[in-house]
């Protein structure tokens, strides 16, 4: 059998042994349909995050359809300014998510490489940076993060960079420990006895095994960059005002909220938790698959 069609049919094994798992299947059906509606939304709909209506302002909800006008406007209501909840929830969330990606992706790569060259090379210089990075670890991100924001100032793109420099210190350390810990075992010391490179004792034999542990870092790193990004809007830190970000939409309307107008920090608050809660019970699901997958 051919390799590509063997790990076409081992491709297939893996979304059916993900099948079983019923939370990690609508998980993954339900960040598809999310990252859907927020494409469709952006690319197809006449939706303005800016734009303000005088005569709307604390429209309430109202979701209703008919086939001569279609859905009613404004459906998740209307803000202090009069504008789109909808339209800014949905450019926020592509904001939040799309720039925590962007560091929990850079962030991961980053990390990966020099926790495993710290690992698998001999050199002072890379041993060097690992132990000044790893020291940083003692911090929480988010502390580092501030720490960053407050150099280069407020703004989604600085809060991107300082969320993504903050998050390489776990990711160096992790990948360093679980490195180190399977060079310890005995089939690397025979893999290499056999004459393998390090390169291909890394590809064929090293990343099988700590795949499974990367994944759920990643997930981890990608949900905490979501928090920490909404976190850092919430306190003033991200996103200014009128870019919308779901952080930055709670933190300006949370007085609304006393006067009744729940649905304007509402919508955002239930859209970060429920992304998340979803990308971590599908990194639960994956996990399993892939174990099971290679007994």
């Amino acid at each position: 059998m051919k390799l590509g069609k063997l790990n076409k049919f081992r491709g297939l094994d893996f979304f059916r042994i993900l099948r079983r798992d019923w939370m990690a299947w609508y998980a993954l059906w339900f960040l598809i349909l999310y990252l859907m509606v927020i494409i469709i939304s952006i690319n197809f709909f006449n939706l303005n995050p800016y734009d303000q209506q005088t005569m709307d302002f604390f429209r309430p909800p109202h979701l209703s359809f008919s086939f001569s006008k279609g859905f009613s406007k404004f459906i998740m209501g209307t803000d202090d300014l009069g504008r789109d909840v909808y339209a800014r929830l949905v450019y926020g969330a592509r904001n939040t998510f799309l720039y925590a990606l962007y560091a929990a992706v850079i962030s991961s790569l980053v990390g990966a490489f020099i926790g495993f060259l710290s690992a698998i090379s001999k050199s002072k210089i890379l041993h060097t940076v690992r132990i000044l990075i790893s020291s940083v670890r003692s911090y929480t991100p988010i502390i580092i993060a501030f720490a960053i924001i407050t150099i280069l100032g407020p703004s989604l793109k600085n809060a991107t960079v300082a969320i993504t420099v903050s998050l390489i210190p776990r990711f160096t350390a992790i990948c360093y420990e679980i490195t180190s810990e399977e060079l310890r075992k005995e089939y690397i010391k025979a893999v290499m006895l056999d004459g393998a490179g390090t390169f291909t004792m890394f590809r064929l034999s090293l990343f099988p095994n700590i795949r499974d542990v990367l994944i759920i870092q990643f997930t981890k790193h990608f949900s905490m960059a979501i928090l920490d990004l909404a976190a850092l809007g919430f306190l003033g830190l991200s996103a200014v005002n009128p870019e919308p970000e779901l952080g930055t939409m709670i933190a300006e309307n949370m007085d609304m909220l006393y006067s009744g107008n729940y649905w304007i920090i509402a919508f955002p608050g239930i859209a970060i938790i429920t992304f998340v809660i979803a990308i971590n019970i599908l990194s639960d699901g994956i996990r399993n698959a892939l174990h099971k997958d290679n007994s």
